[in-house]
């Protein structure tokens, strides 16, 4: 899984962190190692347009995106060893119970994710000498 990444909705940053998961294996362990999400708001999964919550110890709101983060389907509230699929969906987004009706995400949403800025430097650009 990649570093946490900026949750945007409809273009405003909603304050969450999510982990990127794109490549086989992030996807396939995905959030199963975990009892519950402490450092994280959830996981993006891409791609992918189903979920299972075999082995999971807590319940998920799950998103499902288009290509371009359109919002196709939330399913609020997925317990743990049930499934949930979409079609047509190319991404997943798995939050925190609950997390889904508060940041008001909904069908025709639009998600987007950014990586947090790079820190600054320690010294301030030096300016070159004028001539």
């Amino acid at each position: 899984m990649g570093p946490a990444q900026a949750l945007w909705i409809d273009g405003r940053d909603s304050g969450c962190r999510v982990g990127l998961a794109n490549r086989w294996r992030s996807r396939a362990i995905g959030l199963l190692a975990t009892r519950q999400l402490d450092r994280l708001d959830g996981l993006w999964l891409s791609p992918c347009a189903a979920v299972h919550m075999v082995g999971m110890a807590y319940a998920l709101d799950i998103v499902f995106l288009d290509r371009s983060g359109g919002v196709l389907r939330v399913v609020p509230g997925l317990r743990p060893w049930a499934a949930a699929v979409c079609r047509g969906a190319h991404q997943t987004l798995e939050l925190r119970a609950g997390l889904a009706v508060d940041l008001a995400i909904r069908s025709g949403s639009r998600l987007a994710l950014s990586a947090p800025p790079p820190a600054p430097s320690a010294a301030p650009p030096v300016p070159a000498p004028a001539r």
